[in-house]
This record gives structure tokens, sequence and C-alpha cells, in this order.
């Protein structure tokens, strides 16, 4: 059954409701100008939210641990596509509705698509065409979002799931919708597999996870590939891997979505209960009855601070800029324009550094390169090497070489590729995880030094910026496998004595087995070395942008003051009365919301 956390934070019983704060605050904000739209707009959101009761609850994880699969399991419908590959590549909606429909809505302005399912085409080969790679690559559709209504007793309680794009896989882009749908969700199924067990990749998203939600799920998915002893053993690995980032004893539920979607679909009740996902439903049904709604309020009441607190920061500043004299304005905007070239210099040294670990994750693929070539030449060579001096025949030699190799090679390598890929992987995205929090301390330095000038508070956003991830390009999964002889054994036979076939023949097999060994190396070197360099120099390119943006934002914003004190000085009173009334109603509903 489900068992309540326990909480490190718990919402502070106010003297007004979050929804007469947010009504409060909307209507407080009317009055202010386009320059405050941003934050009425996501205010509003939050209401609705709020209003609506819809708790929305994400399926969240690194690709392929069967997210999409989980969720059909849970709606008892083959509804969402799942495939060998990583599928979901656009965020899905699945909410209540009488009878099932979807719709597809776009960035650009273009009329959303409808659909219902038929015996024509059905609903996952329709959403195939929207929300996965293959149909369409990089959203080169430009989906915004994809909504689906389905019957499921679940969706009836006021909940919303949404299906997610896996973080870590070769696409980009699916990482960063995988952490930008992260301020949507009021909760999450957090799902893993034993191959491979947690990833650092995952422990990172799991502590953005935390941070951002109040309630999240450990779910161990594809348990059916697992005898007792291995099951036993991934649970208390994933325990011990949890534990730092929970309060207490993290529980985690052993499933297998695949034979618990069998189970719903054929009617079995005892197989729905040995997959375990009977539990988890049970857990969730729990939940929902006990702990919905004061999540959902917490949760909401979480993003409604963040947002007030960052809404008087933008009056403070307004407001201090406009009762400046004008000499004292452009005095302190010049202060201002000084103390960033400080800021630059810093974040050039960062650069260096960026370049320099750079310069070291190359070095280590450099050693596991050296490691898999050595393993290779053992393990490969070494079995070419006992058939070419066991093997009398030159024809027979010939074929047993080839189909060793033609074995050896996939079975070596591939695991070899991810193995090397885990580590760089990992290095990498460490690196480039401190590499951003560093740039999030220039951005909150600049608007510190704003704050500290213009002699207002400065409140540190309480939801943190999203880290950048390191992505390793796609390689070619094709290993070469060449023709051993372009003679041919039998033509050689003809011309040629057995001693000087035997001794050609040997040379050539060792020759060609070698070739084709540094052939494979060398793929693992070169689709990883791409992958760095280029997630290297993007990483960089977007610090430096992110940087950028906010010190261009922040001396606008002075500068816009000091063209409204110039030109507009007889209705800077006006304004000046308007913005103190606005913030003291501000700072009065914010003083509600934290008591």
């Amino acid at each position: 059954m489900y068992e309540p956390p326990q909480k490190s934070f718990k919402p502070a019983a106010s003297k007004m409701s979050l929804v007469d704060i947010l009504a409060q605050t909307l209507e407080c904000l009317e009055s202010l100008d386009d320059d405050y739209s941003a934050g009425r707009n996501e205010l509003a959101s939050l209401q609705t939210r709020l209003v609506t009761g819809q708790f929305r609850l994400a399926v969240l994880g690194q690709f392929k641990r069967g997210k999409s699969t989980l969720l059909n399991a849970l709606l008892g419908d083959k509804l969402l596509p799942t495939d060998i590959l990583p599928v979901t590549a656009i965020p899905t909606f699945i909410g209540a509705a009488e009878n099932i429909d979807v719709s597809v809505d776009f960035e650009v302005e273009t009329e959303p698509i409808k659909f219902v399912p038929s015996t024509d085409q059905s609903l996952a080969d329709f959403l195939a065409d929207y929300v996965t790679e293959e149909g369409n690559p990089n959203n080169h559709r430009r989906v915004k979002r994809v909504a689906i209504g389905h019957p499921a007793a679940m969706l009836k309680q006021g909940v919303l799931l949404i299906d997610t794009p896996g973080i870590g896989s070769t696409h980009k882009h699916n990482t960063e919708v995988a952490y930008q749908i992260l301020p949507q969700c009021d909760a999450a199924l957090f799902l893993v597999s034993p191959d491979p067990p947690i990833t650092e990749i995952e422990l990172d998203y799991l502590r953005e996870i935390r941070q951002r939600l109040p309630q999240t799920f450990f779910i161990l998915n594809k348990i059916d590939f697992l005898d007792d002893q291995e099951r036993i053993a991934s649970l208390k690995f994933l325990s011990d891997q949890l534990a730092p980032l929970c309060d207490g004893g993290p529980q985690v539920l052993a499933v297998s979505a695949r034979k618990g979607l069998e189970a719903r679909l054929s009617g079995d009740p005892v197989g729905w209960k040995t997959s375990g996902m009977e539990q988890v439903e049970q857990n969730l049904i729990d939940f929902f009855a006990r702990e919905k709604q004061s999540t959902l309020q917490e949760s909401l009441q979480r993003r409604t601070c963040d947002q007030l607190k960052s809404i008087e920061m933008q009056l403070q500043l307004s407001l201090s800029a406009l009762m400046l004299p004008e000499a004292e304005l452009k005095k302190r905007i010049e202060q201002f324009r000084q103390s960033i070239p400080d800021v630059e210099r810093e974040q050039q040294a960062f650069e260096d550094v960026l370049s320099g670990d750079l310069k070291r994750v190359v070095e280590r693929l450099n050693e596991e390169v050296k490691k898999v070539r050595a393993q290779a030449k053992e393990q490969i060579i070494g079995r070419l090497e006992n058939l070419v001096q066991t093997v009398v025949d030159t024809e027979e030699m010939e074929r047993l070489v080839r189909e060793a190799l033609i074995q050896d090679i996939p079975d070596f390598f591939a695991p070899a590729m991810r193995k090397v890929a885990d580590i760089i992987q990992s290095e990498a995205t460490e690196l480039l995880t401190l590499h951003q929090q560093r740039t999030n301390r220039l951005i909150e330095q600049v608007r510190k030094i704003a704050a500290e000038l213009f002699d207002i508070p400065y409140h540190a956003p309480a939801i943190g910026r999203s880290y950048a991830k390191f992505e390793i390009s796609g390689w070619s999964n094709d290993l070469f496998i060449s023709d051993m002889d372009p003679l041919g054994q039998r033509f050689s036979r003809k011309f040629f004595t057995h001693k000087f076939r035997r001794k050609r023949t040997v040379n050539r097999l060792r020759e060609e087995g070698t070739k084709l060994l540094s052939q494979n190396v060398e793929q693992i070197n070169w689709a990883l070395r791409r992958g760095l360099d280029e997630s290297f120099r993007q990483f960089g390119a977007e610090l430096s942008e992110q940087l950028e943006n906010t010190i261009i934002a922040t001396r606008k914003a002075m500068e816009v003051a000091l063209s409204k004190s110039e030109s507009q000085s007889q209705e800077t009173a006006g304004k000046e009365i308007k913005l103190k009334q606005t913030l003291g109603k501000l700072q009065k509903i914010l003083k509600q919301l934290e008591e």
C-alpha cells in the first residue's frame, strides 16, 4: 500500500487560500505595462491549474526504460507507440474523455489536427508520425503538444498523465524537452531498469526532479529479465543510489510493464499482480485519494512564490530607477557597465578551463580506446591466431576465420562502444555541469550587481536552472567485415603449392584481421571524439549566450528607466506612485503566502 513520505517542505497555513492569493496578485498587476506580461501569464496559468484541480503526473527517466509501455499498462491499452529504438520525442498529455481521441497542436499558426482511431489506422500508428523520432525527426513538423483523451478510470480522478522524451539518447533535443517539461508537472513516476543500472545522467536528472517536484515514485522496470537473486541485488543497488537523494529510505517498486500490459489486455488478474503493476496502480490510487490535492497545492505554491519574488524584484528595480535623479541614474548605469568587463573576464577564464577540460576528456577517451584495442587484440586476434595455427586446409581456415570474425567483431565491439561511451559521457557531463553552475553564478552576480546599485533586496530563484547535458553523436553499428580472399582459394589451389598457399593465406588473414580490428576501434574513437568536440563547442556558445542575454536585458531595463526619466519627467511622479502601490500590495500578498 502507499505510504505517505516524510517531506522536508510543508506548505504553511496561510490566512488566504492560494486561489485568493493568485486572484489578488493578478488584479494587482493589471495596471502594469507590458514589461510584466510574462509574469502575469505565468500566474494566470497557475491559477487555471489550481481552479481546475488537474494533477499532472509525468513518467520520467532515461530513454528506453519503458515509460510508454508503463503508461500503456496503466491505461490498459496499446495507446502509445513503443519500439526497440528511442521513440518518444514530443511530450504527450493524456487526460480523461468519454472516447479516445487526439489533438496535435503546432508551434506555428496551423489548425490542430484531430484524430479518432478507426479500423483503417490505430492511434499508435497515427501518433508515430508526430511524437517519434522516426516519424518526426528533430520535430521538423514543429509539433508543440499532443493531447489524448481516454476513458481510463484513473484519468477521471482529475489526473493528467504525461509521456516524456527520455534523457541521454543520441537526440539532444529529447533531453532538452525532458528538462523543459518539469515545470508543468506536479509529481513523477521515475523509471529505471537493470540494463544498465541507474546512471550518473539519471541521478543528475533526479536531483533536478526532486528540486522541482514535491513527490516522486520510483519504479524498477523490466524485472522479467532477472532471476530472483538478480532482482534482489538490483533493488538493493538502486536503493543505495537513491538514498542520499531522498528523505528516509526510498520505496522502489519492481515491475514488468510489458508483462503487465499483456495481462491487462488479456484480462489476466494473476498476471497483472505478478507483473508488479497491480501494486503500482494501487499505490497511485491511494496517493490520489490521500495526497493529490495537498501535493498539487504544494507544487503550485512553490511556483507562485518564486514568480512573485521575481516580479517583486522587477518592481523594486523599476521603482528605484525612476526615483533617482537623472544624473544619479546615469552614474549607476555607468557603474553597471564598468562592472561587466570583470564578469566577462571571469567568463573568459571559465571558457579556458572548459577548453582544458575537453583536452582532459579526450585524453581519457584515448586511454579507454587503447584498452579496447588491447582487449580486442587479445580476444579477436587471439582466436584468429589459434585457427590459423591449428587448421591445415586453407579453404577450411578461410571459412572458419571469416565465421569467427563475423561473430566476434559485433559481439565484442557493440558492448565495448557502450562501455566507453558511458565512461566518457559520465565524465563529460560532470564537467559540463560544473561549468553550467559557474555560469549560473555569473548570471546571478550580474543580477546582484544591479540589485546592489539600486539598493533593492535580491532573491535567488527557488527553482534552479536546468543544467545542460553532454550528448553523444550517433555512430554506425555497421561493423567492418570484408571479403577475405579476392582471388579465391580454388583459383590459388590450381597454381600454387600447399605450403605457399598456406603461408600466403595465414599472412593475409592476420593482416585482414588486424585491419578490421583497427577500423572498428577507430569507429569508437571517431564517434565519441566528434560528439565531444561538438557538445563542448555548442555548450560553450550556449553559456556565453545565457550570460550575454542577462547583461543585455538588465542594461536595457536601466536604459528604459533613463529614457522615461529624460523624456517623461512630468509623468514620473504618477508612475512612481503606481509602482509603489503595486509593490506594497504584492509584498503583503507574499507575506501571506510565506506565513
